[in-house]
């Protein structure tokens, strides 16, 4: 079993162990106050307590995706190539380009990449610096307000959005307006604070033997609402218009909040919660030198080694993550003309598989063929390597659902890295190390954005596909470091530790 301390215990108590500790010679002997009540009755807590409100917040983000990008298409191109309304009608991609269209896209998608960019890094810098201190926060003040202000960023995001998509209806303005709909998430940690939340949830209340499980089946939550929310955007919009559009996610992010609110519990221990000002607490700097010392600090065997080589192919994997969703819809519409409705069915559908595939990993190779949790990982990394390279040589729009079969186990690969973490990482330092990932992974666009758009830019007239190559080169990286780490498993099964993410 992996190590743990003896004061934490997850909420999900294994009843036939207490079973066995209530029994034992010990307390024969001396008489004992009856125990106290299971913590999964005094946090009523269930196994999708926390699924339900993922499913719903990305379902409402990815329902906004393509249309706020098609939105700053079209805004660049009657604002600042001030061309009018029926010339670029096409770019609110619900139609198929005109010849006239066609003339104008490369320079309305560089102007718009740049847009689209900076919104990238808007997004990285500041939750990248928020989440150095949210980790350890966390750790002293609890999982649940995390959740609830993140939450809370994003439905205020959508409220701007929806007030800019009015104003648009009558008066054209600059699309860098567009940025503001960011800074709500960006101010209350966005993405890295949202996922830091989560996976520190999962930690404190998943069993060990069940953690890899349960961080799958909330990728599958997260995959599964996005999926929702690109199938549903082309249809929404081809049937309404962006304005309604963006009321219905802004409805779905209210249901989520709502939520969190009445039907998420602290997954902390009542006991283990500080007392004191919360917000003079956050911003204390020597959280952030705890966090570090944490991170790089001696450790047994190869446990250090191990925890920097899963965070650093964690990394790269969101670089790369990142570097093409600020590019994917531009290289989809200059490659195979395609509209809203066919890029989010493209999406929608690589989701399904990778949830399929996802979850049969785990019922077929994990529990009957009983591979391990790194053998998961280089599986899944091996699969984004093949996807990236379909994608970077495909001709033909057939070609892209090849690659997205071929990579139908990358939902595997977060996961499996999470879970090599929290087995080798003792669970008073899960939250402090999980907030140092999400930080680097929120980096990560600030070299991601930029590398894609440059390299878009300077190939989509000859080559747009061209960037896929960067993806499949970094994902071979990742392989390459994963497997360093199960060379290591190996060389040192002896330790409980190793064996844990061996099996």
């Amino acid at each position: 079993m992996p190590r743990r301390d003896d004061g934490e215990e997850p909420l999900v108590d294994d009843m036939e162990d207490a079973t066995i500790a209530f029994a034992s010679p010990e307390q024969q002997e001396v008489p004992l106050p009856p125990p106290p009540a299971p913590a999964v009755e005094e946090n009523g807590y269930r196994w999708f307590i926390l699924e339900p409100a993922v499913f719903l917040i990305f379902f409402a983000r990815y329902l906004i995706g393509a249309v706020l990008q098609s939105q700053i298409l079209y805004q660049t191109c009657v604002t600042i190539m001030e061309l009018n309304a029926t010339e670029c009608e096409p770019f609110k991609g619900i139609n198929r380009e005109t010849d006239e269209a066609k003339k104008i896209e490369d320079k309305v998608q560089e102007y718009s990449a740049d847009i689209m960019m900076t919104t990238s890094l808007l997004e990285s810098i500041i939750p990248a610096f928020v989440s150095l201190f949210l980790g350890p926060w966390s750790d002293k003040f609890g999982r649940r307000p995390i959740l609830l202000t993140t939450f809370s960023g994003y439905l205020t995001g959508a409220i701007i959005l929806i007030v800019i998509t009015k104003i648009t209806d009558t008066t054209n303005i600059s699309p860098w307006f567009y940025l503001l709909v960011s800074v709500p998430a960006v101010l209350s940690g966005g993405t890295c604070a949202l996922i830091t939340g989560i996976y520190c949830y999962i930690s404190d209340v998943a069993k060990e033997r069940k953690r890899a499980l349960r961080m799958v089946l909330n990728e599958a939550s997260l995959c599964s609402g996005m999926m929702a929310g690109n199938v549903a955007s082309g249809y929404i919009y081809a049937a309404t218009n962006a304005l309604t559009l963006f009321i219905i996610a802004g409805s779905l992010m209210t249901l989520a909040l709502i939520y969190v609110f009445f039907f998420v519990p602290e997954s902390l221990k009542p006991e283990n919660i500080h007392t004191g000002s919360r917000i003079r607490e956050f911003f204390r700097f020597d959280l952030v030198k705890d966090l570090v010392r944490t991170c790089f600090q001696r450790r047994p065997n190869f446990d250090r080694t191990i925890i920097w080589l899963t965070m650093i192919a964690l990394t790269l994997a969101i670089f790369d993550m990142e570097g093409e969703n600020t590019v994917n819809y531009m290289f989809m519409r200059e490659q195979f003309n395609w509209t809203i409705k066919d890029f989010s069915l493209f999406n929608a559908a690589r989701i399904v598989i990778q949830i399929v595939g996802s979850i049969l990993g785990m019922i077929v190779l994990r529990r009957f063929f009983k591979l391990s949790i790194i053998t998961m990982a280089m599986l899944s990394l091996a699969a984004c390597v093949l996807e990236s390279t379909v994608r970077a040589t495909a001709q033909h729009w057939e070609e892209m659902y090849v690659g997205m079969t071929l990579g139908m186990m990358r939902g595997v690969m977060g996961p499996m890295c999470r879970a090599i973490l929290s087995h080798v990482a003792p669970p008073t330092e899960v939250g402090k190390i999980f907030a140092l990932t999400t930080s680097m992974e929120s980096l990560s666009p600030l070299g991601a954005a930029p590398l894609y758009t440059a390299v878009y830019k300077a190939t989509v007239e000859v080559y747009p596909g061209a960037f896929n190559f960067i993806s499949a080169g970094l994902y071979f990286i990742c392989y390459i470091l994963i497997a360093i780490i199960f060379g290591i498993q190996k060389s040192m099964g002896s330790s409980s530790v190793y064996k844990a993410i061996g099996s």
